[in-house]
């Protein structure tokens, strides 16, 4: 027990979800910016399949890599996105969202000694997986200075001959950086060049507002040096659906697979069957721009409020639905920050030292939720910021 506690520590994220759940139910009304939840419509069609296939009796096992005809789909998607062919019989496997499909690349490809390069500051999932695993996670330090980009000497730097796997989060949680081409081009070389496998964590792939997303697939033709990782969850508000999914080549699949299996035996069969026509619906490219220009506007909340607001700094995001400032009011780190939010001003916002020890200045604010919620915890903080100057 001692063991698990320490290699797996508890989410710090969901530590502030849980008391902001405590305050809800005593009567308190929290504005939720800690969860990484986008608050939007479901795409058109996805709600009528699901509920026609419950009312259908399609509520049983399915296959361990899930629905073929998804799979499919998924296969099609990709193909449009990235050029790149994958066997959906072989090679895509549908998952319990992103984060089993992270956990079932990490313990199939990494094992006891194996290295794992993972930058910083980053959704807290990648190192205690690696954890798990046997292996060792390495952190390359991204620095506001140099908007959180991926700088590709640091990569250089982290590699050693113990080395497997490099994760590359493309936009990033926590900062909403949208890696640029030249960096990550750079980065595959190195990583192929010294036969690492890449890890490819692309999730908020449709939430770019600066520059253009890069899928890693689309530089990167060898698939047996790439895992992709994706996910409905972000891209179609679909967070409590639990479809996400692996693309690799067949070798690497049927090792994720056997892990797949004991994990969660197969995915939510009426889930699926309600997502088979999304991808290929002619409405998705109007739902996503829309989405897309609402998630803009909740953005630009906040970096007018933090405009020349003294003790904050801001590194303007590229994409996600995140920000993540550095708020430096005198004697307060941001962990006693977020706490003293919680309960005295009812906005839960997450410790930047949550995402990598370094960043224990800066805290990561979700703008899922909707506009008036933004506009309301933005006034909030300000306020409360400003008492400190």
């Amino acid at each position: 027990m001692a063991d698990i506690r320490r290699l797996l520590p508890a989410s710090g994220i969901r530590a502030i979800f849980n008391i902001a759940g405590e305050m809800e139910r005593k009567g308190e009304k929290v504005l939720h910016l800690e969860i990484g939840r986008p608050d939007w419509k479901l795409p058109p069609g996805v709600e009528d399949a699901a509920v026609d296939a419950l009312r259908g009796g399609f509520v049983h096992y399915i296959a361990n890599r899930g629905l073929l005809e998804l799979r499919e789909a998924i296969a099609r998607d990709i193909k449009r996105r990235t050029g790149r062919d994958y066997n959906p019989e072989s090679e895509i496997i549908l998952t319990i969202g992103g984060s089993e499909a992270v956990c079932m690349a990490m313990l199939a490809m990494i094992g006891p000694g194996d290295e794992v390069i993972v930058p910083l500051p980053s959704w807290p999932h990648y190192s205690p997986i690696v954890e798990m695993a046997g292996g060792r996670p390495v952190y390359v330090h991204g620095r506001a200075e140099d908007g959180f980009a991926y700088i590709p000497e640091d990569f250089r730097a982290a590699i050693t001959d113990r080395t497997r796997m490099i994760v590359l989060s493309n936009p990033n949680n926590p900062t909403g950086t949208v890696q640029k081409r030249e960096n990550l081009k750079e980065i595959v070389r190195l990583a192929l060049e010294k036969d690492i496998l890449i890890l490819a964590d692309e999730v908020y792939q449709d939430f770019v507002f600066e520059g253009e997303h890069i899928p890693i697939a689309s530089l990167v033709e060898d698939k047996s040096r790439l895992i992709i990782v994706n996910s409905f969850s972000k891209s179609y508000a679909m967070t409590g659906w639990r479809i996400g999914w692996t693309a690799s080549d067949a070798r690497i699949s049927d090792a994720m697979n056997r892990i797949h299996q004991y994990l969660t035996v197969c995915g939510v069969s009426f889930a699926q069957k309600g997502a088979v026509g999304l991808l290929d619906d002619d409405r998705l490219p109007h739902y996503l721009a829309e989405m897309k220009e609402e998630f803009r506007r909740r953005y630009e909340v906040w970096r007018n409020a933090f405009n020349g607001l003294d003790y904050v700094t801001l590194v303007p995001p590229g994409g996600a639905f995140y920000i993540f400032p550095d708020i430096r009011i005198p004697d307060m780190n941001a962990r006693t920050f977020c706490e003293k939010c919680l309960r005295e001003i009812r906005v839960a916002i997450v410790p930047g030292d949550v995402f990598g020890d370094r960043y224990d200045r800066c805290v990561r604010i979700s703008y899922g939720r909707n506009l008036e919620t933004q506009t309301e915890a933005a006034a909030r903080l300000v306020e409360y910021i400003r008492k400190f100057v």
